[in-house]
């Protein structure tokens, strides 16, 4: 699903033509039914920002993705909802956005 992300990154895609025609975007499922938790490694998590869990990381990189609006969570403990919150609170870099999709190509 890194797709729109990269495309974005590029300058194109539907989530920049959706920003150029004035709509609003949402990412629904950002962490595909906590699937994309299990998939990350500590490596990769450290590489995207230190410190945060798992699902943090994962959805930080979807947060940071231009052109996109909104992303709906949702969160099974207060503890969870915080880790979300706090990881969206800065987003990433486009560079560093970048250089993590290119880690994940190669990986």
């Amino acid at each position: 699903m890194a797709d729109p992300i990269d495309q974005a990154l590029g300058g194109g895609g539907s989530l920049v033509q959706a920003q150029d025609a004035g709509v609003i975007t949402f990412a629904s499922a950002p962490l595909h039914g906590g699937e994309l938790p299990g998939l990350m490694t500590p490596e990769l998590v450290e590489f995207i920002r230190p410190g945060l869990s798992a699902a943090a990381a994962a959805l930080l990189v979807v947060a940071s993705c231009p052109g996109l609006d909104v992303v709906l969570v949702s969160a099974s403990t207060p503890d969870h909802w915080d880790d979300a919150a706090k990881a969206v609170t800065v987003p990433l870099a486009p560079e560093h956005l970048r250089s993590i999709l290119d880690e994940l190509a190669a990986g």
